[in-house]
């Protein structure tokens, strides 16, 4: 009943979550109710846990609060019964309890090591990012959740550690490690491991950089820091000295910029041998051991070494630990003489030292000496004394003792004075007793032990080679040798030695080189030389082996490739191991060529990167493991090489997908020379390449991969030229049917041979060159290389198809088309019988069945021709009409294509006039009717049935026109007349037969031009179809139109399709039967739209089904939503699987290429139908062709990649349209912009005010920027028109134009209000398609030229020099008629005329030619504006800080003063009208300000000149000098008067303000107590107001734009009044962007920006001085992409483990531009799902995660904008165990096997821009389970 019902547990059965948050699962239990579910769930140490129960349509959602870390086991219970996802695990985690230390600075390129302790946090995913990923780290697992992170930092900056446990931030996070590079820096501080006290320790310091740098030095002893000394210099280096003064240990510090330097800290030990205290010596006596002891304890560390002789000779000597650096030591004197003992501690004698040891002498007994008694070596003769023998020789005994138990032979004799020496020689190695006894009794110190050795039984087991770096080790064998002492020293001493026991008398002796060079070991035994010794090793560096050869860069699959190694000197044998892709070893040989030299030969067998490991004595070599990449050049693929045609693109395409890692190099050549050629990447080493050939030959395509040719490369391309071959004769041209037709075929380039030619028939028949069928025959009669003549004969009348085809490419103008006629089907009638002179005669020519051609029909008396007019009723049908002058034959010759039809010549009898006649009419007078016009569609054509009208306008005529109109059968047909206005009237009939009509139109009896007018009269909704054949993608298709029924007409047809044109044609079946034909490529709904004169027919538009043969035979995707799509619209497809399994499927959905952010992944929600089918389902977030790509265990299916079509109706631009009239006649014009609208059906209908449909024109505009759109009005009124794309309307429609009867010109331009003196002033005007001509007079002296522009015709130029200056008018006419607001009114100035009174030498310095001032002053300039007619001053001025104001001075004066505040140079430009009149230069120096004159009122501000009206103007009162009083201002015209207030703004100073409303110029009078202000009145000019709230902005380029590329807005200011548009634009750093204003001449302006620099730019948009709506405004401008600042980082990017594998890593694009980050994965199929999130649309740090179920090799690509970020692609093995992981790490394990199914997943983010602004956010491209990012 569970599975019934549908029981499932939404999510993953295992689920990490966070102690103290909710955690939550979620049950689809549709039809269950809360009663029927039990919950239980356990804590981690087994308590129950509450649990709440959420219910929401089925869905059931459980929630609980965990607390303690572990895992939480839930089970759910259903009905009483454990549901079958059951139970549920929780893994509970705290990152709070994760623990950090050891973290310190760091060196770069040594390791840096810190330690990770998560024992107490639970499970999950630990990351560890270093500098955001920058920087690799490796962890070392400790067990029991601890860690040991290791990283080699390569820069010298702080290195910042993110360490995240399931994404959260663990305590004190981030950690920063301080990292430095010292390797400029070296110390040398070996010789200061041991230094004494008391004595001064000096190091040098070796400095490689000239930067500046801070150097440290500091030295802390056992208690204290200690002062250095340091001298020295960069160059030569500094040396440092300090005084160590007491035992113990000195840490040396050199710091290099606060960060210590390689080998520091340094700690060095410091000794005192004076502290070494001897225990005093007591006596000793022969043959007894004498012991003293050593205490070491307060010297320090260093080497103790102790040393006794006799008489030259070193006594054996025991040495016994007693701990705490305390040693008791002794020896056995066996002689009665001083013993030396000298003690050294690191090579300086203790105090006291060297000791002396006494020995006892007793008279009375014998005393033995002797070294001999103590050791010796075996063979050796040795010797010993016996002294103070009182007897003989015989009363002495000695016996020698062997370890064998032996007796060794002893030889006694006397030297006299009662001494006596034996002699002996050991025979073997051990200890031997020596017994001596005088007269039976033994001696003092019998038996003696004699330790005997053999040195040469020492065995060495040399090691002749050594690695820096690596423990050298040999072995000793001493178990012959007997008992001594061994001494090992390695280059003297200065390599310290090690030796391990390795038991049976067997030591291994290890030493570390540190430097590659010759090492001498020497090794004594009681310190004789053992054999052998010394001996050499050579010890080499491996880390400079060098390694070299193609075996190590790019090598081919299956073929052997080498490298060699070269080493220094005899390093041994290298160890390689060579791992393929799949982790499987690739055999390998070694084979030595030298000495140091080797080479080594493999072959790889798989493509791919290939891992080379090099070992020199077990350590890799430097560089090692090398990555090589196999490639198979055999694999690369070339396809689609076609023949092609001289001039135009040959397109072939390349897959290099299987070959792996290279280069392709394409060369393309013709008769040695090389073509170029272009190449196209379509991703996935898929190629697209063209070229454009200019030869007919043979082309030669080379394609190398890695310099490999390809298979079957080169490849031939043959080339053709269809201009070269001509194709001619009758047989495709025209012919008669019945009569041979010849093709003649001609070529220069001598391949006619090959050229295949094929006849259609109008029935369809498909004749070959050799079949003789369906009454066609075929057949070639010559055939040469150059030449080849071939005919036909045609047995039936209609359009022939010839095809002519060459390399299976079609000719140039083929297929030809031949109209094929029979002039025996062209039929006379009503020409028999007898006509009268005077009278017309009317007869017929029917050749409608006579195919196509030219008939001709002449009318003669056989002495002269007489004129005939003929009319054609419908197609192929004409009404030949003449009046015969003369009773004489008349004969009618007709001839059809050139040929006379059967009874040519027609006779035609007349007769004479029967009656006179009764009136002869007067012939009209051409200029009574001449005016009287005729217009609409009326008069062309009308709909059958319908309503059709036009109008006559008589030009003012007293009669009204009068109306005759017939049908072709002469009845007559009733007008409508009624008159719209005086001589304006609207005719109306409604046509009820088919044929040509005739409209005779009479004023005051006489026709009007053109009458009688012929009106064809068809019905569009007689057209039929018939004949739809099947509709199946890639074939021909077809469908017949028959228009027999429809009268004469034009026939169209559109077939279209997802919004797409099919490609189609329309063949002419003769007898009104046409076929159309058309070829369907994608499997949808087609639409055929058929049109007659323009109109919609009856059944159309007619929807087609195609379908895919594929269907049913394999896998397929059907729908539209693989073709067309909306906007934000959910569009879908059906993948119709027929069984397979769904996880065979990928779909992948990729955005347009020119759109913002480019290229983006689209997401992809799947569905499993019923029927097994999967329903995918997108939604599009830009309009543009999207690619989606529909796979089939990663093969495409048939017909994919799939382009969708997606439009955007919101997104079409109406253009052009803003005048909303026109004129009746003229044709109205406007444009669609749907660039950014994507591609779909564009429909326009088009109501005339008569209700009637209007045909529209729709054309491309030149340059491909939109579409044209055009209907010619013929009636006044309303016409809608409304505009749909997709089926939906456009924004701006429906339009309704007013059409208006007639219209006047425009004027235009600056000459019509300013000019200037002997200046060229210039106006245009535009009257074009008007009737008509213009006339321009300009009063006043002026010379005034008028003439039309040379490329436009009706646009005329207006160019007049004004000779005085003053107010002109200008009168414009059109056609003898002033026009509306004529005339107009120019200023004339002259900015010449405008002087300083007193002339320039009064203003500027005679020296300098400048403005001479200090600070503060203030200078007049009044200015004589007198004879410069009307106009006002401006004076711009440029400099630092400064007043200054402009007044009226009086009549023909303007006063202007300047006071600068800071002293510079000042630039100050004077205009007049605009128009400079001259710039000068003030130069400003510091000064005390002077004093202010006093007596005067000073009048200042811009408003006492001029205003706006609307605008509140101002201007200032001064009084403040000119004594107590207050101000009365007026302000009066010539009708009106302005109130001026006046406000006190401080003591004697006053502001006045008013607000003009009229234009005008008006006195400003200004009095003060009582008293008038000098230079008033003053004149001030109020202007018409411009409404700078007016101006409308638009476009994309006010927001945001890109560096190195254009930006564009639309600015409109046809509603804001005539005023001065300023623009300005400046980036962040102040430099100015390019602008390019574009004037369309009405109003509207176009503004171009090319930015200089990156960032925000402020766009200042003024008219009149003020800002626009918006402005400024802000536009962002952000740099190219930069894909190498892209970070990377994270552990989804590092190896693991799946159980506890975290998947998440960081992409962090701040500083990278603007672009599209995208993501690609590959793994195992099915196995993860891409996610990509972000915190908010600004943020620039990007997180994705892939959630791997499945172990495996899994390669992650991140892309920006396209490129490959810094260490994409990465490759990540995830594995089920440690085990697993651990052996990877060592080498040599995969987590997937070689034929693991892999997978891509896409994710994309984007777009960016350096402001962060107006970024969407699309999500991954998702595979067929409906996997997505969600963001």
């Amino acid at each position: 009943m569970l599975e019934r019902a549908g029981v499932t547990l939404v999510g993953e059965h295992v689920k990490h979550i966070a102690v103290g948050r909710v955690a939550s699962a979620e049950i689809s239990a549709v039809g269950f109710q809360r009663e029927d579910i039990d919950i239980n769930i356990l804590s981690p140490s087994k308590v129950p846990v509450l649990y709440r129960l959420l219910e929401d349509n089925g869905l059931f959602k459980i929630e609980f609060n965990p607390q303690e870390v572990g895992s939480y086991i839930m089970d759910v219970y259903i009905t009483g019964v454990k549901i079958q996802d059951s139970p549920i695990f929780f893994k509970a985690y705290d990152s709070g309890l994760i623990q950090v230390s050891d973290v310190g600075s760091g060196i770069v390129g040594q390791p840096c090591q810190f330690r990770v302790d998560a024992s107490q946090a639970g499970e999950g995913q630990l990351e560890i990012s270093i500098n955001d990923g920058e920087v690799p780290n490796h962890v070392q697992v400790l067990g029991g959740g601890r860690c040991l992170v290791h990283f080699t930092p390569e820069l010298p900056k702080p290195h910042t550690i993110d360490i995240r446990f399931n994404g959260e931030a663990v305590p004190d996070c981030p950690f920063v490690c301080r990292v430095s590079d010292t390797s400029q820096v070296t110390v040398s501080l070996a010789h200061l491991e041991l230094m004494p006290v008391g004595e001064g320790a000096m190091f040098h310091i070796q400095v490689d950089t000239t930067d500046n740098a801070e150097l440290a030095v500091s030295v802390q002893g056992p208690k204290t820091d200690l002062p250095v000394k340091v001298a020295g210099n960069v160059k030569n280096g500094f040396t440092a000295e300090f005084l160590p003064e007491e035992v113990g240990a000195y840490t040396i510090c050199v710091e290099y910029n606060g960060i210590p330097v390689g080998g520091t800290p340094f700690v060095g030990k410091a000794f005192d041998a004076a502290n070494v205290l001897v225990s005093p010596i007591p006596w000793g006596t022969i043959g007894k051991s004498l012991q003293f002891t050593v205490d070491a304890s307060k010297a320090g560390e260093g080497n103790l070494e102790i040393t006794i002789s006799a008489r030259g000779r070193n006594i054996p000597t025991q040495v016994h630990p007693q701990g705490s650096a305390r040693f008791a030591v002794s020896f056995v004197p066996l002689e009665a003489i001083d013993h030396i003992i000298n003690i050294t501690f690191n090579k300086e004698s203790v105090p006291g030292a060297p000791f002396t040891a006494k020995i006892h002498t007793d008279p009375n007994h014998i005393v033995v000496s002797g070294q001999c008694l103590a050791a010796t070596a075996v063979g050796k003769p040795s010797f010993f004394t016996l002294s103070n023998v009182s007897g003989g020789i015989e009363d002495i005994e000695v016996a020698i003792d062997s370890p064998s138990g032996e007796e060794v032979p002893a030889q006694v004799q006397d030297l006299g004075s009662g001494t006596f020496k034996a002699e002996f020689c050991p025979k073997i190695a051990g200890e031997h007793q020596i017994y001596i006894s005088f007269r039976e009794e033994q001696v003092p110190g019998s038996p003696f032990a004699c330790k005997v050795y053999n040195v040469t039984a020492i065995k060495v087991r040399e090691c002749v080679k050594g690695i820096v770096g690596k423990p050298v080790t040999f072995l000793v064998e001493t178990s012959h040798a007997g008992p001594g002492n061994l001494e090992v020293t390695v280059n003297n001493g200065q390599v310290p030695t090690s030796a391990q026991a390795q038991g049976n008398h067997t030591y291994a002796i290890s030493f570390n080189p540190k430097e590659a060079k010759p090492h001498i070991v020497e090794l004594k035994f009681n310190g004789e030389s053992v054999p052998g010794s010394p001996f050499k090793c050579m010890v080499v560096d491996a880390a400079k082996v060098n390694l070299s050869g193609e075996g190590l860069e790019k090598v081919p699959v299956g073929r052997q490739t080498s490298f060699m190694i070269a080493g220094q000197g005899d390093m041994g044998d290298p160890e390689v191991k060579i791992l393929s892709p799949l982790r499987e070893i690739v055999t390998s040989s070694i084979r030595c060529v030298g000495e140091g030299q080797y080479e080594v030969d493999y072959a790889p067998e798989v493509v791919g990167d290939h891992q080379v490991e090099v070992k020199m004595a077990g350590l890799h070599v430097q560089g090692s493991p090398f990555i090589v990449k196999a490639y198979d050049a055999s694999c690369v693929v070339v396809t689609d090489i076609q023949p092609g045609t001289i001039g135009k693109p040959v397109y072939f395409s390349i897959d290099a997908s299987q070959a792996g890692a290279g280069n392709l190099e394409i060369i393309v050549s013709v008769a040695g020379k090389n073509v170029p050629n272009y190449v196209q990447s379509e991703g996935n080493a898929k190629f697209k390449v063209n070229f454009k050939p200019q030869e007919i030959a043979p082309h030669l395509l080379s394609v190398k991969f890695n310099n490999e040719p390809v298979p079957n490369s080169p490849f031939e391309c043959r080339i053709i030229d269809s201009q070269q071959l001509a194709v001619s004769g009758a047989g495709v041209k025209m012919c008669p049917v019945g009569h041979p037709a010849a093709i003649v075929i001609t070529s220069s380039a001598g391949n006619c041979e090959d050229c295949v030619i094929k006849v259609h028939s109008p029935g369809g028949e498909v004749l070959p060159l050799s079949v003789r069928g369906a009454g066609l025959p075929l057949s070639v009669t010559t055939s040469t290389k150059n030449k080849m003549e071939a005919e036909y004969v045609p047995v039936e009348v209609g359009a022939h198809h010839v095809h002519v085809v060459l390399d299976g490419q079609p000719v140039l103008g083929s297929p030809f088309t031949c109209n094929v006629y029979d002039v025996g089907r062209v039929v006379v009638t009503g020409i028999d019988g007898t006509h009268t002179v005077g009278t017309a005669v009317t007869f017929t020519v029917d050749a409608s069945q006579a195919g196509e051609g030219t008939l001709e029909l002449v009318v003669t008396t056989g002495k002269s021709s007489v004129r005939a007019e003929v009319a054609a009723r419908s197609r192929g049908l004409y009404e030949v009409t003449f009046v015969p002058q003369e009773p004489i034959p008349h004969f009618v010759n007709i001839t059809f294509n050139e040929e006379g039809i059967p009874h040519n010549p027609f006779q035609c009898m007349i007769s004479p006039i029967q009656q006179a006649a009764t009136a002869v009419a007067r012939s009209p007078r051409r200029e009574d009717t001449r005016a009287t016009i005729a217009r609409g569609d009326g008069l062309k054509q009308a709909v059958l049935n319908s309503k059709a009208v036009f109008d006559i306008d008589t030009m003012g005529a007293d009669d009204p026109p009068v109306v005759v109109i017939s049908d072709p059968y002469s009845a007559s047909v009733a007008p409508i007349l009624t008159e719209s206005r005086p001589g304006l009237y609207r005719v109306e009939y409604r046509p009820t037969k088919l044929g040509t009509h005739s409209v005779a139109i009479t004023v005051g009896g006489r026709s009007i031009p053109s009458s009688p007018f012929k009106c064809e009269v068809f019905d569009p909704q007689s057209v039929r179809v018939t004949d739809v054949g099947p509709v199946e993608i890639g074939t021909e298709c077809s469908l017949t139109v028959d228009v027999a029924d429809a009268g004469h007409g034009a026939l169209s047809v559109a077939v279209r399709t997802s919004g797409q044109e099919v490609k189609h044609s329309i063949r002419d079946m003769s007898r009104g039967q046409y076929q159309v034909l058309y070829y369907p490529l994608l499997a949808t709904s087609h639409k055929v739209d058929i049109k007659y004169n323009g109109l919609t027919v009856a059944e159309s538009p007619i929807e087609l089904h195609a379908k895919n043969p594929a269907t049913g035979k394999e896998p397929t995707a059907t729908g539209l939503g693989l073709y067309q799509a909306r906007v934000e619209k959910q569009t879908s497809f059906i993948i119709e699987t027929l069984g397979v399994t769904a996880q065979a499927f990928d779909i992948f959905v990729t955005g347009p290429g020119n759109v913002v952010p480019p290229n983006e992944a689209i997401p992809v929600r799947c569905y499993q139908q019923k029927d097994k089918n999967l329903l995918a389902e997108f939604k599009p977030l830009s309009a543009g062709p999207h690619k989606i790509e529909v796979l089939h265990n990663r093969e495409q299916v048939s017909g994919s990649p799939y382009v969708c079509q997606v439009y955007d109706p919101t997104k079409v631009l109406i253009l052009g349209a803003e005048d909303r009239t026109a004129t009746v006649g003229e044709p109205v014009q406007f444009r669609l912009d749907r660039r950014n609208a994507g591609y779909a059906e564009l429909n326009v209908v088009a109501i005339s005010p008569l209700g009637q449909d209007l045909p529209i024109e729709v054309a491309g505009v030149p340059g491909g920027e939109g579409d044209l759109i055009e209907f010619s009005p013929s009636v006044a009124g309303r016409y809608k028109l409304s505009l749909t794309y997709g089926g939906e309307e456009v924004p701006g429609s429906p339009l309704v134009y007013t059409v208006q009867e007639d219209r006047t010109p425009t004027v235009f331009g600056k000459g019509l209000t300013l000019g200037q003196v002997r200046d060229v002033a210039l106006f245009k005007i535009d009257g074009r398609g008007l009737e008509g001509e213009p006339r321009v007079e300009v009063q006043g002296r002026t010379r005034t030229v008028l003439q039309e522009d040379k490329e436009e015709t009706g646009l005329y130029i207006v160019k007049y020099i004004p000779e005085e200056v003053g107010h002109t008018a200008i009168h414009v006419f059109w056609n003898n008629t002033e026009i509306p607001g004529s005339p107009f009114q120019a200023r004339i100035c002259d900015s010449t005329a405008v002087r300083p009174i007193g002339g320039w030498e009064g203003v500027l310095d005679q020296e300098t030619g400048r403005i001479e001032m200090t600070v503060g002053e203030e200078r007049l300039i009044t200015w004589d504006v007198s004879k410069a007619g009307p106009g006002s001053m401006d004076i711009e001025i440029q400099g630092p800080v400064y007043d200054h104001r402009l007044d009226n001075a009086g009549p023909g004066k303007i006063k202007f003063v300047f006071i600068p505040r800071k002293e510079g140079t000042f630039t100050l430009a004077t205009k007049w009208n605009g128009a400079l009149v001259r710039t000068v230069q003030a130069v400003v120096r510091p000064s005390q300000p002077q004093q202010r004159s006093s007596g005067r009122v000073v009048l200042t501000g811009k408003g006492l000149m001029s205003a706006t009206c609307g605008e509140e103007s101002v201007f200032v009162i001064d009084g403040s000098e000119g004594g107590d009083g207050e101000p009365v201002v007026s302000l009066s015209g010539i009708d009106s008067t302005i109130p001026v207030s006046c406000r006190a703004v401080s003591h004697n100073i006053w502001e006045a303000s008013y607000i003009p409303a009229r234009p005008g110029t008006y006195l400003l009078n200004v009095t003060w107590a009582g008293r008038l202000v000098k230079e008033c009145p003053l004149k001030v000019s109020v202007e018409p107001p411009s409404n700078a709230s007016k101006v409308i902005c638009s476009g994309e380029g006010l927001r945001a734009g890109t560096m190195g590329k254009e930006i564009k807005c639309i600015i409109d200011t046809r509603s804001a009044g005539q005023d001065e548009l300023t623009i300005k634009c400046e980036g962040p750093q102040g430099k100015k962007a390019l602008s390019e204003l574009n004037d369309h001449r009405d109003g509207r302006f176009t503004l171009y920006i090319r930015p200089q620099e990156v960032g925000r730019h402020s766009l200042s948009i003024q008219y009149g001085g003020h800002h626009v709506p918006g402005s400024p405004f802000q536009l962002r401008v952000s740099s190219a992409p930069d894909p190498s600042k892209v970070r990377v980082y994270g552990p989804g990017v590092e190896h693991g483990v799946l159980a506890r594998y975290q998947s998440r890593f960081i992409c962090d694009t701040r500083g990278a531009g603007a672009g599209q980050l995208t993501v690609r994965i590959r793994g195992p199929k099915g196995a993860f799902r891409v996610e990509m999130q972000r915190e908010s649309q600004k943020d620039r740090t990007i997180l994705c995660k892939y959630e791997p179920t499945e172990p495996g090799d899994y390669r992650i690509e991140v892309r920006w904008s396209g490129e490959h970020v810094p260490g994409s692609p990465f490759v990540t093995m995830i594995f089920d165990t440690e085990e697993e992981l651990a052996r990877f790490l060592q080498g040599g394990y995969s987590p997937a096997g070689p034929q693991a199914n892999q997978s891509e997943f896409y994710g994309s983010i984007g777009p960016y821009s350096s402001h962060y602004g107006n970024i969407t956010f699309p999500t991954g491209t998702m595979s067929w389970r409906g996997s997505q990012a969600n963001m």
